[in-house]
């Protein structure tokens, strides 16, 4: 996966590797923590490395068809999974633009129509470090 750096504004934390909430470009994120969470203030700027961790359990037929909206975004699912919405820009390795992040190796083709395709995939965890 490769990481987005992003300025955030630090929320919450539950402590070091537990959730937090940070928000970024208006969205609150729920995040596993490796930045220090707790030793931070309630809206503390800070530069954050977003990493996502894709869960490598969605079928083709669920990647290609979540994404009707044809949308570039993150959509929370519960806890620190998300549904990274957006669309594919390379094939092997495949890099998805979701806006926010772009979203490496979530699923493997070497076919080249898939560029272009708007896709959604799992995100088992978004993991925030200090930048």
């Amino acid at each position: 996966m490769t990481a987005s750096i992003v300025a955030a504004t630090f929320i919450a934390s539950e402590g070091e590797y537990l959730e937090a909430v940070i928000e970024v470009g208006g969205q609150r994120l729920h995040v596993m923590d490796e930045f220090g969470g707790a030793q931070l203030a309630a809206g503390t700027q800070f530069q954050a490395e977003l990493w996502p961790v894709a869960s490598e359990i969605d079928d083709w037929d669920a990647i290609f068809s979540a994404n009707p909206g044809r949308e570039k975004r993150l959509l929370r699912l519960e806890g620190w999974r998300y549904l990274a919405l957006g669309v594919v820009t390379q094939v092997d390795p495949v890099i998805c633009d979701c806006g926010l992040l772009q979203v490496e190796d979530a699923f493997h083709t070497r076919d080249a129509r898939c560029v272009g395709a708007y896709v959604g995939v799992t995100l088992a965890r978004l993991d925030a470090c200090l930048a």
